[in-house]
């Protein structure tokens, strides 16, 4: 998988949350600025979003982003930039961006899987695409981040296996993985938990249609995980191409998979999620519907879709979002080009 756009498959989704039962007024949106990645950083106070005017990590998309609990900062690491794959680590701590320079990081990567573990009080992070001489290979490693330095606490690739496009999410008291893929060639549609010293399957009976790149997150009011979307399977083309985009919505409950239906985004993939706290209900926003980046947004509220006001930020795919316990948020870059 090519790091361009042109051959690269990346769409993107993510949850933004408007405050209380009733949407955010519309936000004005920005010009958009010149097509390609973006730099731009953006926060969530509960009720609108607010664009930061602090510098930061260069311009980037499908970077990974996880909100460390036990340190109160996001943590983001990695993503594609225009002079190729990072292995860079930040952290934002409400106010600025710092670099950081552990001793010890994994190898640069792309559409890797990330997210805070309370068990263990560390942010994981699986998986990915890994730049080689041809499309990238994916990875199946698991590393953790303490505040100061990365360990390699399993060099895979066993259970979960390679892959890349997986969607990791704190979910109460542990960290949940669920679904990525190998390039267009297997997809995957399972969760999987991690236990301190290995990954351990979750779900049991059947699994939604594989798809890599969702939207994830974790339905706090009912305790469930809520999927929306992603890219699955393209069987017209071949190992290389990027997948289908899907429209599909599956919540996993005491182990348990369930299709939700009803109308709402459309088919969309390459996605963020997060919880709106204050109105108990999921919000969908942003990606690629192909071929233009997508600014919409969309509720689930448990029962149905409801489309909300535009949230002022402007169209894209691939960027990052991380949410902290407080329903607070982040979201880091993407890139707002055309393609499919």
């Amino acid at each position: 998988m090519h790091a361009s756009m042109k051959t690269a498959w990346l769409i993107a989704l993510v949850l933004l949350t408007a405050c209380g039962g009733s949407p955010a007024a519309a936000q004005p949106t920005p010009s958009p600025p010149k097509a390609g990645p973006l730099a731009d950083t953006w926060t969530w106070d509960g009720a609108a979003w607010h664009r930061a005017t602090a510098a930061g990590p260069s311009a980037r998309y499908s970077a990974g982003l996880a909100y460390d609990a036990a340190r109160h900062v996001y943590v983001l690491f990695g993503g594609e930039t225009i002079k190729g794959t990072s292995d860079e680590t930040w952290t934002w701590d409400g106010r600025a961006w710092k670099q950081m320079s552990p001793k010890h990081k994994p190898p640069a990567r792309r559409t890797a899987g990330m997210a805070y573990d309370p068990a263990h009080q560390v942010v994981l992070l699986y998986g990915g695409l890994v730049p080689d001489q041809a499309e990238g290979s994916e990875e199946g490693d698991t590393w953790s981040w303490d505040g100061q330095d990365w360990t390699e606490v399993d060099p895979g690739p066993g259970p979960p296996g390679r892959r890349q496009g997986q969607t990791l999410i704190t979910a109460g008291d542990r960290a949940l993985m669920f679904g990525g893929h190998s390039a267009n060639a297997t997809y995957y549609g399972d969760a999987w938990s991690w236990n301190g010293g290995a990954w351990v399957r979750v779900d049991i009976g059947a699994d939604p249609p594989g798809r890599g790149n969702s939207a994830a997150v974790w339905d706090a009011a009912d305790s469930l995980l809520l999927v929306f979307g992603g890219s699955g399977f393209n069987a017209t083309a071949g190992p290389g191409a990027q997948g289908t985009p899907l429209s599909d919505a599956w919540a996993l409950s005491g182990g348990k998979w369930s299709e939700l239906h009803g109308s709402g985004p459309g088919r969309l993939a390459y996605a963020n999620a997060m919880w709106d706290v204050a109105g108990k209900r999921a919000i969908v926003l942003l990606g690629m519907p192909c071929p233009d980046p997508s600014g919409a947004a969309w509720t689930w509220d448990g029962k149905a879709w409801a489309q909300l006001a535009n949230p002022g930020i402007t169209a894209r795919w691939g960027a990052v979002l991380a949410q902290a316990p407080d329903g607070k948020a982040l979201l880091f870059g993407g890139s707002n080009e055309k393609g499919c």
